[in-house]
């Protein structure tokens, strides 16, 4: 199993908006997410944001990997582990989707966080 290491901050996930969801990663067909970490290195907060979650999943699913994690305060982790394979013949697009209470995530002054996504290949 590889260990993939993404860091995103708050400006990458900022929108006019309450949610939003970005590529977190590209798996490759005959790939499976053994294992999802959700890291949170400083705080998402800003203007009148009252509460901010991450999550990790796929189009269709943003929780099927990690669910929704408070990143509003650091110093804890959620792990997440024991999936299966996306696709055998095309790239997945992992997503990670950020929600915020109290105003839009473009509101947010603050906030990194690492996802640590454990990836094995399948499929030779």
């Amino acid at each position: 199993m590889n260990i993939i290491k993404v860091t995103k901050t708050y400006a990458q996930l900022a929108a006019a908006a309450l949610t939003n969801d970005i590529e977190v990663y590209s798996l490759p067909a005959g790939c499976r997410i053994e294992s999802v970490t959700i890291d949170p290195t400083v705080a998402f907060t800003g203007g009148a944001i009252a509460a901010y979650t991450l999550s990790v999943g796929i189009t269709g699913n943003l929780t099927k990997f990690a669910a929704a994690f408070s990143v509003f305060t650091t110093g804890s982790q959620q792990d997440s582990n024991n999936f299966s394979v996306e696709s055998w013949t095309a790239a997945t697009s992992i997503r990670l989707a950020a929600i915020s209470v109290g105003a839009n995530l473009n509101a947010a002054t603050a906030g990194s966080v690492d996802i640590y996504i454990g990836v094995a290949q399948v499929k030779q």
